[in-house]
């Protein structure tokens, strides 16, 4: 299985190399393959759609700046999400409102998902909607792995890199996601 993700990143190693000679055009193709997922994620932590493209653009920006010391340990995906998180967090540290953001966020975030979602018929769009009303009301840390994996298609171990928690806790976290799910819903 770790064969199977390396190979699913080589594009990411290759940008990874190319941006840190300097390429510019691996740098526009891995921003613009990235910035839509990024600030998505990023509009989940902080709720306000500038701040979070502001967060992704200023991720960007320190990962062009220091693109010569630049290398990659993990997938380039985990690293993005993890530093997109990071700087989001440390936007909130510093505004002293992550807490007030945390509750914000519980509310307000699983409706924008399940519009988002919900495309397809009438009956597709109401499952969608019960599934994200189950999430909502999930623990914060089980919502979040539960969203970075089915909304953000990150693998468990690009998850657990990036919220900084073991494979067999991301593991754990979306069992007991599922579980919650069918218990609520009938399917």
């Amino acid at each position: 299985m770790e064969i199977a993700e390396e190979q699913k990143d080589a594009p990411g190693k290759d940008w990874a190399k190319k941006i840190s000679q300097g390429d510019k055009h691996a740098f526009e193709e891995l921003f613009f393959t990235y910035f839509v997922d990024l600030c998505s994620y990023a509009l989940q932590i902080t709720n306000s759609n500038q701040r979070a493209k502001d967060i992704v653009q200023e991720v960007f920006y320190k990962l062009w700046r220091r693109r010569e010391q630049w290398s990659i340990h993990t997938s380039v995906k985990a690293y993005l999400f993890r530093a997109v998180r990071n700087e989001a967090l440390n936007y909130l540290d510093k505004k002293e409102h992550r807490q007030q953001v945390r509750e914000q966020f519980s509310i307000g975030t699983d409706d924008r998902m399940a519009r988002q979602a919900t495309r397809g018929d009438e009956a597709d769009s109401e499952l969608v909607g019960a599934i994200w009303d189950v999430v909502s009301d999930m623990p914060q840390r089980r919502q979040s792995v539960f969203v970075l994996h089915r909304k953000h298609g990150l693998s468990y171990k690009e998850i657990a890199e990036v919220l900084d928690i073991t494979r067999k806790t991301v593991e754990n976290h979306m069992g007991l996601a599922l579980d919650d799910i069918r218990d609520s819903i009938d399917i």
